[in-house]
């Protein structure tokens, strides 16, 4: 057995030093191979650091850092609700200490009035000062805690007290709150930094209650435990009191923010699962034509005695070292693509989203996945190869592939792909969930077609080449004949990286008429009353009643109406509940109605409790007209019936609802605005009315008003810069492609040494052969720009009709520039 153990390391021994000497001694082929895994391991780990870190950045600019006790519970709806029956069955439960009640909020800032420092939002939080310190302790560093029966005063944490040092104990905060600008007094500094994006400003209940327009209503629970008792247990003895209906250990405002997230990251989803499948193909790629090209040299190695067992140890030693140096120098390069990814993103959604806070992290995921492309791509790439290779009698090997033989495969490849490629059609344009399928599946079959397809595109293609090249056109031709499957091969890479962008060229043109036709549909206001920041409707403080009540009272204006906002979920998934006026929202904005009519909608909503959901909601959560579905409110579950199914610019990324503002009230306790929008009477101007409605906003610092034909304009520019930014990204993952081709046109150079050899003794100046050769990679690339379109037009049709299953109807329009 140690015999054995010894003979077969010693066989690997051998086979290692030959494969250092064959890199060695073919240094620009080895250069031009590791280059492939270079750039496909780049794409892949940069594609998958920028994803993860993205969302982290995202949650971590909306999440509250608020936390008490040893457990914290929230209404099921994130909403606020009477603390009174919840917090006395929760204080019966057997090992529980104490409980207080919480109001705690996350409210974006100004950037003038009402702004603290250079701080972006800060978390609101209402305590009782009798009970808080049972559950919370809070350590003052400067001045006192809160006490019964004050009002009008807050505690701050130090990070606020070093970043802005005017506000010290004895002076004053100002502070936004739905009625208007407000000053509390400063009596206390706690002695912890807290989150530095959104730190924690500690006020007594009832004035919370009062910033809010929430009288008599909290959203958390904090609650401790007595020592030493079984934690577990008594959680799950408070889940089985309280029933269904709340939340344990949950931010307010992590669900808003995931949802948001998930839809503005659908996109760059797709880039990741392309830079995985490009960057995996390409080396592939590279590594087979590698393989293929060597036949005659390992043909050679079997004539004086190696094994097929020592070949492919030879080739799988070779693709480990030339994989772990691609990997090693792939991980730095992709490092440094994602630090710019990143900061492009930074850059665009900065003036969305508030205190956004973007860096690049290492994430094992990450690297593994990349580590693992590069090794474990290369390792097969090369092994099956070499092992069909090894198969082949060496005297065969060293001849010339019958030519008979090479027909018959490429005819049964065609008559195989043809048939995957008809079967795909007929899956694209049957419906919109087997649309996508569809589209992978003419990919695969028009891979497995190239080689069937080389002849007569050889054939059609040709006629072009000998106007410029004469014989050396027909040389190439009958190279590319000769072989189809290296040309296949070749022709694949181009085609593979021609059909991404074309698709996701055909994706952004669609996405960008879709956005646009909703801009030019929605906004049907002269002005908006915005917040300075909409990255979620959740950390918008709204101003009440009385802010519409003036507006409607000048004498220029139509009609005024509010957007109000509460959080639901139906069936695990959030739901934006969206309160409007019935009878004028339809006068300022015109929703564009898939089911249903307008007016009609309109009117129902009036009365009981009617719902207008938007195409996200109908699709995921199954709803269509007339259907009825159990929402949870912070008055329990309330029955609504769905009479219409509509879309408008604001609200078609999230799953939302509109009801009433009556119903807003009467089940979320909500009547604050968080969006107003305007109609003048005709003639009057527009900035002169903006002018006259400023010096209102003076005491509602956190909006700002808006001419809506601008504020629409301004839409449309930044979704046009984030799609220059998806365009950049595709033609980042086009690049290893060219770079793939390039690549493998050069193996292919390299390795007919015999054939431009011969083609020299027989006459051939250098001239002449440098013209086969570009000859050659014309008609490769056009044959592989030929296949790659009319792969690129099924990816790309597949792709947008798949938007429908989540209710986005976007047309296809082929990108003609």
């Amino acid at each position: 057995m140690i015999k054995r153990w010894v003979g077969t390391f010693s066989t690997i021994q051998q086979m290692a030093a030959m494969a250092v000497q064959y890199l060695k001694g073919r240094k620009l082929r080895t250069l031009l191979t590791t280059l492939a895994i270079v750039f496909g391991v780049s794409l892949i780990f940069a594609i998958n650091l920028v994803l993860p870190s993205a969302r982290e950045a995202f949650q971590q600019t909306m999440n509250s850092a608020s936390t008490g006790g040893d457990m914290t519970i929230s209404s099921q709806t994130r909403e606020a609700f009477l603390p009174e029956e919840p917090m006395q069955i929760v204080a019966g439960v057997e090992g529980v200490k104490a409980v207080t009640a919480v109001l705690n909020r996350g409210i974006v800032l100004p950037e003038d009035k009402g702004s603290i420092g250079s701080l972006a939002q800060i978390d609101v939080v209402g305590v009782d000062p009798a009970t808080v310190g049972d559950v919370r302790q809070y350590t003052i560093s400067e001045g006192r805690f809160l006490e019964p029966g004050d009002s009008g005063v807050v505690v701050i944490p130090a990070g606020i007290a070093d970043l802005a040092p005017q506000f010290r104990v004895g002076g004053t905060l100002p502070l936004v709150t739905s009625q208007g600008l407000k000053s509390y007094t400063i009596v206390g500094i706690w002695a912890n930094q807290g989150n530095a994006l959104s730190p924690e400003i500690i006020m007594t209940l009832n004035d919370a209650q009062t910033v809010f327009s929430l009288p008599g209503l909290i959203n958390t629970i904090y609650v401790s435990f007595e020592s030493g008792i079984n934690r577990d247990r008594v959680r799950a003895n408070i889940q089985k009191a309280l029933g269904d209906g709340y939340l344990y250990d949950n931010s307010i405002n992590e669900a808003d923010a995931l949802a948001a997230m998930e839809v503005s990251y659908a996109m760059l989803n797709l880039m990741g699962l392309l830079a995985l499948f490009i960057g995996a193909f390409l080396i592939f790629n590279t590594f087979r034509t590698v393989i293929v090209e060597r036949r005659h040299d390992l043909a050679m190695l079997r004539a004086i005695g190696a094994t097929r067992r020592q070949l492919t140890q030879m080739i799988l030693i070779e693709s480990l070292i030339q994989g772990g140096i691609g990997t090693l120098l792939g991980l730095v390069i992709g490092y440094g693509m994602a630090a710019g990814i990143g900061q492009a993103m930074q850059n665009i959604q900065s003036n969305f989203i508030a205190g956004l806070n973007f860096s690049i992290r290492l994430n094992v995921s990450a690297l593994v996945l990349a580590i693992g492309i590069g090794l474990g791509i290369t390792l097969i790439a090369g092994y099956w190869p070499a092992r069909s290779a090894g198969r082949i009698s060496p005297l065969e090997a060293l001849r010339p592939s019958p030519a008979a033989n090479v027909r018959r495969a490429a005819r049964w490849g065609l008559v195989l792909g043809v048939v995957m490629m008809l079967l795909a059609t007929i899956l694209l344009v049957s419906s919109e969930q087997t649309s996508a399928g569809g589209s992978l599946l003419f990919l695969v079959g028009m891979i497995i077609a190239a080689p069937g397809l080389v002849m007569p595109m050889a054939r059609i293609l040709s006629p072009m080449l000998t106007l410029w090249f004469n014989r050396e056109g027909d040389l190439a031709r009958g190279n590319m004949i000769r072989q189809p499957g290296r040309a296949a091969i070749t022709a694949s890479t181009l085609m593979i990286g021609l059909a991404t962008l074309i698709m996701i060229a055909a994706i952004v043109t669609s996405f960008d008429v879709f956005v646009r036709d909703l801009v030019n549909d929605s906004f049907g206001s002269d002005i908006m009353l915005l917040p300075r920041r909409i990255a979620g409707y959740g950390d918008i403080l709204g101003a009440d009643e009385n802010l519409g009540k003036q507006l409607n009272d000048l004498p220029e204006v139509e009609t005024a109406t509010g957007l109000r906002y509460a959080a639901s979920t139906y069936k695990g998934q959030a739901i934006e509940v969206l309160g409007v006026d019935p009878a004028t929202y339809p006068q300022v904005v015109d929703l564009e109605f898939i089911e249903g009519n307008p007016d009609e909608a309109f009117a129902a909503l009036g009365t009981g409790r009617n719902a207008i959901v938007n195409t996200l909601t109908a699709t995921i959560l199954g709803l269509d007209m007339g259907s009825e579905f159990d929402l949870p409110t912070s008055e329990g579950t309330q029955t609504y019936r769905v009479v219409g199914v509509a879309n408008d610019i604001l609200h078609f990324k999230l799953s939302a609802i509109l009801i009433s503002h009556d119903n807003m009230k009467a089940d979320f306790h909500k009547a604050e605005d968080v969006l107003l929008m305007l109609n003048l009477k005709p003639g009057v101007d527009e900035q002169a009315v903006i002018d006259e409605i400023n010096p209102i906003l003076e005491d509602y610092p956190q909006f700002t008003a808006h001419v809506t034909k601008e504020y629409a304009q301004s839409l449309l520019d930044y979704t046009a810069s984030a799609l220059i930014f998806f365009y950049g990204l595709a033609v980042l993952i086009l690049i290893p492609s060219a770079l793939g081709l390039l690549n493998t046109l050069t193996i292919n150079v390299l390795e007919r040494t015999r054939e431009i050899g011969i083609v020299r003794a027989v006459g051939g100046s250098r001239v002449q052969v440098r013209r086969i050769v570009i000859a050659e990679a014309l008609l490769l690339g056009l044959f592989g720009a030929a296949i790659g379109v009319f792969t690129g037009v099924a990816l790309s049709y597949g792709s947008i009709i798949a938007f429908d299953t989540i209710g986005w109807k976007l047309s296809y329009s082929f990108p003609v520039a």
